[in-house]
């Protein structure tokens, strides 16, 4: 009788164990699927951030950013919101004529199914009027991204200008 509880008990401790990792599995392949899908959502908010940029579409460049976003851009106070925000990069600089810019992310790492964030750099590449050599400015970018219920948005972003002017990204 010791026996057959003996075996009754070690073929359920087998059983559960088997269970266990089963699950495990299936967890890490549910959070793999998931980080795939998160990185392509993020890949293509960049697109729309890219055209948007690219055409001044404030409206479009609107549902990028989170209601409640906030920017830092060095050297100057923190925007708050995503009216000011669009305003501010509204109104940055046109670009020289023929100029080019141009993100370049370095990492996208999901933190969660709602929260993730990119590291990256700008580059912005022009030939100067009667230059015969084509500069290239760069900046470091961090954001934020959270997933709200308009889709995945800009949450926090910060962007730093480099020194390195004229290395190629």
């Amino acid at each position: 009788m010791k026996q057959i509880l003996l075996i009754t008990i070690l073929f359920s401790f087998v059983i559960s164990i088997v269970a266990c990792q089963q699950h495990e599995k299936q967890q890490f392949q549910q959070s793999v699927t998931d980080s795939i899908s998160i990185k392509a959502s993020i890949d293509s908010l960049g697109g729309v951030v890219q055209k948007a940029h690219d055409t001044k579409d404030s409206k479009l460049l609107a549902s990028t950013w989170a209601e409640d976003g906030i920017l830092i851009i060095a050297g100057s106070p923190p925007v708050y919101g995503r009216n000011a925000i669009v305003s501010v990069l509204g109104n940055m600089p046109q670009l020289p004529t023929g100029g080019k810019m141009e993100i370049h992310p370095i990492e996208i790492k999901v933190i969660s199914p709602e929260w993730a964030y990119v590291l990256g750099i700008d580059s912005l590449k022009y030939t100067a009027h009667g230059a015969a050599k084509q500069t290239i400015e760069t900046s470091t970018f961090f954001v934020l991204v959270r997933k709200t219920s308009e889709g995945w948005q800009t949450y926090r972003e910060t962007l730093t200008p480099n020194q390195n002017i004229g290395k190629e990204y």
